[in-house]
């Protein structure tokens, strides 16, 4: 009974206090959400919640220029529409929400808010690293295609130094990832300068591949036979592709034995918990 008091207390409370900060019903909320989410993706009333916090806490974060420039450009490449204060906030927001289970597990079984806090403390750092995860696997499927790209660029050359037709030819067979930024690319070439677009691209992806797939085409657009440059480029490509599919296959093993502890754990507890089982009612039985 104490247990069941505790719980629609705490409900009342919730209620009360979100009528007193006029937090939209969820109708109104999933109205909006839809609006702005087209996509047929189930949306939790707790991210409304959130956004809301968040939104409010936003206005307390301050971040410096250089701060802020970083990471609004990594929010753009890693598709998260928000702005970085409130990326911020809402990783505040989360661990509170976490935290809010010490209020069931003080009452419970107290041992557990040590697991609480790690899990609240874990989960703030974890979430400021998403955006950079998402950069760093959307360049890294960049870097996985440049490969082909550098062997079509190389055959393309013998036939035409004209990088603005290359990249809209390839554009057609790229993958999400490279096809968005190609577009970006393609757009401001057609606009104002190709070398300077170039740059941008460089600037945006960032990785050590695309600045010398990027030195070969300025040099080409400047004049130069950039045949060579991109033969050269595509077999070290090559040896670098390779080599990381060998350390890929390296760690395949140390994933699989992974899977065979947890299959031998099973084996083991499946065996002695009946076994404990059977001594725990021979002890209860003579005593």
């Amino acid at each position: 009974m104490e247990i069941l008091f505790v719980i629609f207390l705490a409900f009342g409370i919730f209620m009360i206090l979100c009528d007193l900060c006029h937090v939209p019903t969820l109708a109104a909320s999933n109205a909006v959400m839809n609006i702005m989410q087209p996509e047929k993706h189930r949306i939790f009333s707790i991210d409304h919640i959130e956004m809301w916090l968040a939104s409010r806490l936003s206005k307390f974060i301050r971040l410096n220029d250089v701060q802020k420039k970083s990471w609004k450009s990594a929010l753009k490449v890693a598709e998260i529409p928000m702005r970085p204060e409130t990326y911020f906030a809402r990783c505040f927001v989360k661990a509170l929400f976490k935290l809010l289970f010490l209020i069931p597990f003080s009452i419970l079984a107290p041992i557990m808010d040590i697991a609480v806090l790690i899990w609240a403390v874990w989960g703030v750092f974890n979430d400021f690293s998403e955006a950079q995860k998402k950069v760093r696997q959307r360049h890294e499927e960049i870097n996985r295609e440049l490969p082909r790209f550098v062997s079509t660029v190389e055959q393309d050359l013998n036939s035409t130094s004209n990088i603005l037709s290359i990249l809209e030819d390839y554009k057609a067979s790229a993958g999400r990832a490279f096809r968005y930024e190609l577009e970006i690319t393609i757009a401001q070439m057609k606009t104002g300068s190709q070398e300077q677009a170039l740059i941008h691209l460089e600037s945006r992806v960032n990785t050590v591949m695309m600045s010398q797939t990027v030195r070969g085409l300025l040099a080409v657009i400047r004049g130069d036979n950039g045949t060579m440059h991109f033969a050269m480029l595509a077999n070290d490509f090559k040896q670098q592709e390779l080599q990381q599919l060998k350390m890929v296959a390296q760690k395949r093993p140390d994933k699989v034995r992974v899977f065979n502890y947890l299959i031998l754990a099973g084996f083991f507890i499946t065996l002695l918990l009946p076994i404990g089982m059977y001594l725990m009612n021979l002890i209860n039985g003579m005593v």
